[in-house]
C-alpha cells in the first residue's frame, strides 16, 4: 500500500513539475556563436598534422602552411627522425615527409609533404597584434593520442606576451614568444596555436612542467608566427639558419635603459657609430627599454637583416641603418646539433624501412639540411637573373653622374671598368677579386659589376659558388625579397630580387666583413634588363658615390677597356 502511494506521488510530481515548467528556449546568438566555434576547430583542425618517425614511433605536431605542402613545426621534433618522417593528417592519411630547412637556436623546422596537392594551409595570422587575454585554441597529437590523426583541442586565452627564455647553455633561444595557459603537454611541440579566428599566431614549443609525470602546469609558450614567416624563405632554401646579432653587449640600468657595455669592432654596428656607453632606444620603432627588450627584438630577425636602431648619447637621439650579423660563428650550429640528430651512417640506417630518396628530393652535405633544398631554389633565383630571352647584354653604357660629369661602365668577359675624366679604374676578374681596390672610394664596386654580369648572362658556372639565401630587406623598415649570393674570388655579391616580380632591385658587394660593402641599386626598375641597367645608384655605407643616368649618346671619355695593357704584375690601386 505505501509502494502504491509513493508511486502515485512520484506521478503526480512529475506531473506538476512540467506542467509548471516553462519551455526551454536557447538565444540564437548562442547557438550562432557555439556553431562559429565549432566551425572554426574543423577548419583549423585540418591544417594541424602529427609528425612520427619512419618507424611510426614517437612524434609530435605540426601545422600546414602552405597548399603546397610545407609543414612548420619544432628543431626537437624533427631531430630524431632524420631526413624523412611520416606525416598524419586529420582525414586519417599516412604521408611521406622530407626535411628541408633547421632553425635550431628558435627551435623551428620545416618540411615538405611528398605527394600531390593541394593541402589545406592554416590562415597565418599577426602575432603583433595578439593582446594578453585574447582567446588561443591550442591543436596537437598530446601524448599521441590520436591514432586517426584527429587533433586534440585545447582552449584557453593569452597569459603573457613578449616573453624571453634564455638559451640555458643551449642553442635554443625563444625570443618575444607567447604564452598561454591552453594545455600545451609533450606530443603537442610543435604544433599550432591559433587565436579564436583560427588564425596561426604562433608554433607551440616549450611548457613548464612538473618534474614528475611532465604534466602540464598552465604555462606553455609558443614561437611567435611573425618570427616563423621570416625564417620561412631560408629554411626552405635547404639550410641551418642563424639569428641575428647586433655584435654588442647589452646591460639593462636604472630607468630603465638598455646600454652598450661592448661592441664587436668589425660589426656593422660599430661602422654606423654605436659606441659603448650608448643607450639603445629602440630596434625599427619597437621600444627596448631593457636588455631583454632588446634581445627580444632582435632575437625574431634572421642573420643579416636591416634593421633601423635608435640609440641616445649625452641627450642626444640619433638613428642609423644597421645591417645585423650572425648570433654564432661559422660551424658552431652544426657542431651543437650534432648528436641531436640520427647517426645517417650505412650501419645505422634500416633500409627497410628507410628507403633512399631520390637526391633531387634530398642530399646531404655538410653545413645543410637537404642540400637538394638549396640547389632547387638557387636554379630559381638564377632564372630570375638571367635576362629576357633576345634582349642584348648592354656591355657598354655611357652615363651622366649628379654632378654633370660623364661616366662610363664597361663590362667584358674578363674585366670591368670606371672610365671618366676625373679617373679611370680597372677590374681584372683573372685574378684575385678581393685584393683589387676598384674605385677606392667603392673597392668591390667593379668586381660586384663583372659578377652581376655573368648571373645575367647565364654564366653563373664561372663563379665559385652561387647559392640562394633566403628573404631579407633591401632597405630597413621595408618588405623582404629574394638574395641570391654569389661568391668568386674572394668578393661576395648579394643580389636582390623582388619577391612578387623578380626583377633586380640591386646588388651589395663586399671583399670582407670588416669593409663597407658596396650598394648599387638599379632605380630604373627594367623589365627586360641587360649588365648595365639605364639608372644606377651607388653607396658605401652611409656615403653616396654616384647617381648615374644613361646618356642618350656620346663618346666615351676615355679608351675602351680592351686597349688595357696586359701585365701579370699587380696594380698600384690592389690591397696589400
Amino acid at each position: 500500500m505505501n509502494r502504491l502511494r509513493i508511486a502515485v506521488l512520484a506521478v503526480w510530481l512529475t506531473g506538476a513539475a512540467s506542467i509548471a515548467a516553462p519551455p526551454l528556449t536557447l538565444d540564437p546568438e548562442v547557438v550562432a556563436a557555439e556553431a562559429a566555434r565549432r566551425e572554426v576547430i574543423a577548419k583549423l583542425s585540418r591544417s594541424t598534422v602529427a609528425i612520427f618517425e619512419s618507424t611510426g614511433t614517437n612524434g609530435g605536431s605540426g601545422v600546414i602552411i602552405s597548399d603546397d605542402g610545407l609543414v612548420v613545426t619544432n628543431f626537437h621534433v624533427t631531430a630524431p627522425c632524420g631526413p624523412q618522417m611520416l606525416v598524419g593528417t586529420s582525414d586519417g592519411r599516412l604521408h611521406q615527409a622530407v626535411l628541408l630547412g633547421l632553425d635550431p637556436t628558435g627551435d623551428i623546422g620545416l618540411i615538405q609533404l611528398q605527394g600531390e596537392g593541394p593541402y589545406p594551409a592554416a590562415a597565418i595570422g599577426d602575432s603583433d597584434l595578439v593582446r594578453v587575454g585574447d582567446e588561443a585554441i591550442v591543436a596537437g597529437n598530446p601524448f599521441l593520442l590520436a591514432e586517426d590523426f584527429t587533433p586534440t583541442i585545447t582552449v584557453g586565452v593569452i597569459s603573457g606576451v613578449h616573453r624571453y627564455q634564455f638559451p640555458s647553455g643551449t642553442l635554443l633561444e625563444y625570443a618575444d614568444c607567447l604564452q598561454t595557459d591552453a594545455a600545451i603537454n609533450p606530443g603537442n611541440s610543435g604544433g599550432p596555436l591559433f587565436d579564436g579566428a583560427g588564425r596561426l599566431i604562433g608554433i607551440n614549443g616549450r611548457g613548464s612542467f612538473e618534474k614528475r609525470g611532465r604534466v602540464n602546469v598552465g604555462v606553455g609558450y609558443a614561437v611567435s608566427i611573425n618570427q616563423v614567416m621570416r625564417f620561412v624563405s631560408h629554411l626552405r632554401t635547404g639550410r641551418l639558419v642563424d639569428h641575428a646579432s647586433l655584435g654588442a653587449t647589452i646591460v639593462t640600468r636604472r630607468g630603465p635603459q638598455a646600454i652598450v657595455r661592448a661592441i664587436e669592432t668589425t660589426s656593422d654596428a660599430y661602422r654606423r657609430g654605436l659606441r659603448p656607453g650608448d643607450e639603445i632606444v629602440a630596434i625599427d620603432g619597437r621600444d627596448t627599454p631593457t636588455a631583454n627588450a632588446l634581445l627580444n627584438a632582435i632575437g625574431v630577425l634572421p642573420a643579416g637583416w636591416r634593421t633601423l636602431v635608435e640609440y641616445r648619447r649625452d641627450g642626444r637621439l640619433d638613428r642609423r641603418t644597421v645591417r645585423l650579423g650572425p648570433l654564432h660563428s661559422p660551424g658552431e650550429i652544426e657542431e651543437a646539433i650534432q648528436g641531436e640528430t640520427p647517426d645517417e651512417s650505412p650501419d645505422a640506417a634500416d633500409s627497410a624501412k628507410t628507403p633512399e630518396l631520390p637526391a633531387d628530393i634530398y642530399e646531404a652535405k655538410p653545413g645543410y639540411a637537404n642540400y637538394a633544398a638549396t640547389r632547387r631554389e638557387t636554379r630559381r633565383l638564377l632564372d630570375r637573373c638571367r635576362a629576357d630571352s633576345g634582349v642584348p647584354l648592354r656591355e657598354s653604357v655611357r652615363y651622366v653622374n649628379n654632378d654633370g660629369d660623364a661616366v662610363t661602365l664597361e663590362v667584358t668577359a674578363d674585366g670591368a671598368a670606371w672610365l671618366s675624366e676625373s679617373g679611370e679604374f680597372r677590374c681584372d676578374a683573372t685574378r684575385d677579386l678581393a685584393a683589387q681596390a676598384t674605385p677606392p672610394e667603392a673597392p668591390a664596386l667593379l668586381g660586384g659589376l663583372w659578377v652581376w654580369s655573368r648571373l645575367v648572362a647565364g654564366e653563373e658556372g664561372l663563379l665559385d659558388d652561387a647559392e640562394a639565401l633566403g628573404r631579407l630587406p633591401w632597405r630597413a623598415g621595408e618588405t623582404a625579397h629574394d638574395v641570391l649570393v654569389a661568391t668568386h674570388r674572394g668578393l661576395r655579391v648579394e643580389v636582390y630580387l623582388d619577391a612578387e616580380s623578380g626583377r633586380p632591385l640591386g646588388f651589395e658587394a663586399s671583399r670582407d666583413a670588416a669593409e663597407e660593402a658596396v650598394r648599387v641599386e638599379f632605380t630604373d626598375a627594367p623589365t627586360g634588363f641587360g649588365a648595365l641597367p639605364s639608372e644606377l645608384r651607388i653607396t658605401a655605407g652611409d656615403r653616396p658615390i654616384a647617381d648615374l643616368q644613361a646618356a642618350v649618346s656620346g663618346p666615351s671619355p676615355q679608351k675602351p677597356l680592351s686597349d688595357k695593357p696586359s701585365s701579370d704584375k699587380p696594380s698600384s690601386e690592389e690591397r696589400q
